[in-house]
């Protein structure tokens, strides 16, 4: 399954790196969220993307946006790589079952069992706002992608 602007984004419900349950519904009428899918934790390229997403989150912050990191990595594993890089928005696990929610947005990768790198900006009103892919698992999504991206909410 694919997502196209102007579609329902699928809801779900993942645990963040204290346990919580955190729901896209959650953010429904409130905030807008960019869904930030990465194939693994501990990886140069995932870590360099999060790590440029952390430092630059006030621009997320002042457009009234959460952003949200999925991977297929369990809560625990992902706790220990929050901590170690000190990222400041949720990282959620799509392990169980796993890549489900990967799959409902078209990007999981059967043969390797993770998400591709898919970024999916949701805007207040539960709607895809935009949405855009690296080149392949060993290349970052540029920067500017996601403030184009932020402009059109």
């Amino acid at each position: 399954m694919s997502i196209a602007i102007g579609d329902a984004a699928p809801d779900f419900t993942l645990a963040d790196t204290e346990g919580n349950q955190v729901s896209l519904a959650d953010f429904a009428g409130k905030e807008s969220v960019t869904l930030v899918f990465i194939p693994f934790a501990f990886t140069g390229v995932c870590k360099g993307e999060l790590c440029e997403l952390r430092d630059n989150l006030e621009r997320f912050n002042s457009a009234g946006n959460q952003v949200l990191a999925i991977t297929c990595d369990r809560a625990p594993s992902l706790a220990e790589w929050k901590r170690q890089e000190g990222f400041n928005f949720p990282l959620l696990s799509d392990g169980w079952p796993h890549g489900e929610v990967a799959r409902a947005y078209g990007c999981f990768n059967e043969d390797l069992g993770c998400a591709e790198r898919l970024t999916v900006v949701v805007d207040r009103d539960g709607r895809v706002a935009d949405s855009f892919a690296s080149g392949g698992l060993g290349e970052a999504r540029p920067f500017d992608s996601y403030t184009g991206a932020l402009s059109k909410l």
